[in-house]
């Protein structure tokens, strides 16, 4: 049996995602099994590629997901969990440093996480991200 590929675990983990999505308005504990199993995709694509930025992002989306859940139910482990998915974004930006959205990301991460300095700090790389990729409307 071979083992699959960084693009089979990248789509596997999106379309566990889509579900998820689907399943959250009707069954939220399923959609929190379904993107935690997203999540174990994301972790393995991540793996296979650790230089590919999609698939580090995607998560720290997973374990945004994950935090959510945490958040909802009260776990005191939710704080813990924004955490990581801030790490995860960081390092997700250190792939692909000119992505302003990944830097918000992980603004919002370390923002629910607590962590307000490193939210703030974040937020402005974001923000000053976002205003250089947008191309100016004057120029236009």
């Amino acid at each position: 049996m071979t083992e699959a590929s960084f693009e089979e675990h990248l789509q596997s983990g999106n379309a566990l995602v889509a579900r998820a999505q689907q399943a959250a308005t009707v069954d939220f504990q399923q959609a929190r099994a379904l993107w935690q199993q997203a999540g174990q995709h994301f972790f393995h694509a991540h793996k296979a590629d650790p230089d590919h930025a999609e698939a580090a992002f995607r998560l720290a989306q997973a374990w945004m997901a994950e935090a959510l859940a945490l958040q909802k139910e009260g776990s005191a482990n939710a704080l813990v969990m924004w955490s990581n998915a801030a790490a995860q974004c960081e390092q997700a930006f250190d792939l692909d440093p000119d992505n302003g959205r990944v830097a918000m990301t992980a603004a919002s991460c370390h923002h629910f996480a607590g962590e307000h300095d490193a939210a703030k700090a974040w937020k402005q790389i974001g923000e000053h991200l976002l205003q250089t990729q947008t191309p100016d409307a004057d120029a236009a």
